[in-house]
């Protein structure tokens, strides 16, 4: 797997985050320096952790023994998860309760808020992790990669958020859902087109 499929899959990954940012900044009635520093040490570090955590799970002695005997299957297993990561984050975008905000200024930096929604938005780069640890991709090359991406992100979120308001929240997550599974797609077309 190539850096600009990493790159491709990262950016899918962290539009889950921009689609919070973007709801945090049309909240707040400025930017503060500080709180934006703070999301971004948050949500990057919990996108980093967790894509460490997926691929640390494949380097389980039993796993990897399982893997690296069954390659092939396992690489397709890998492109499953992200297809599957994809939809996944596409009917999130569709659910009702997520669709419907009502804009109010909120100033406060709820640190426990905050971490969960960086929970929550990391989840999906715990399966990319394991996705990406079954393709023997190195852990700390990701980490940093999901790190670098989620801080632009944040960054852009909570600006654009600022600007524009939350309205376009839902379609961000819908398109980091098509641009994972455009990565799904690749990953499974290339191990393929190796197996044949």
């Amino acid at each position: 797997m190539g850096i600009w499929q990493i790159l491709i899959i990262g950016i899918g990954l962290s539009l889950d985050v921009f689609a919070y940012c973007l709801y945090k900044g049309a909240m707040i009635s400025e930017i503060r320096k500080g709180n934006l520093a703070k999301l971004i040490g948050i949500f990057a570090g919990f996108q980093m952790g967790m894509v460490v955590v997926g691929g640390a799970i494949t380097m389980i002695p039993a796993i990897r023994r399982s893997y690296l005997s069954a390659n092939r299957l396992w690489n397709a297993i890998a492109a499953v998860l992200f297809l599957g990561l994809g939809v996944w984050m596409i009917a999130k975008s569709f659910r009702k309760k997520y669709r419907k905000i009502e804009e109010q200024v909120d100033d406060r930096f709820n640190i426990r808020v905050v971490i969960f929604w960086a929970f929550m938005t990391s989840l999906d780069a715990l399966i990319a992790g394991l996705g990406f640890g079954l393709l023997s991709i190195e852990l700390w090359v990701l980490a940093v990669m999901l790190g670098v991406i989620t801080a632009a992100t944040v960054i852009a979120g909570v600006f654009a958020g600022y600007r524009l308001g939350c309205g376009p929240m839902n379609r961000f997550v819908t398109v980091g859902g098509c641009i994972v599974i455009i990565g799904g797609i690749d990953v499974l077309a290339r191990y393929l087109s190796l197996a044949f």
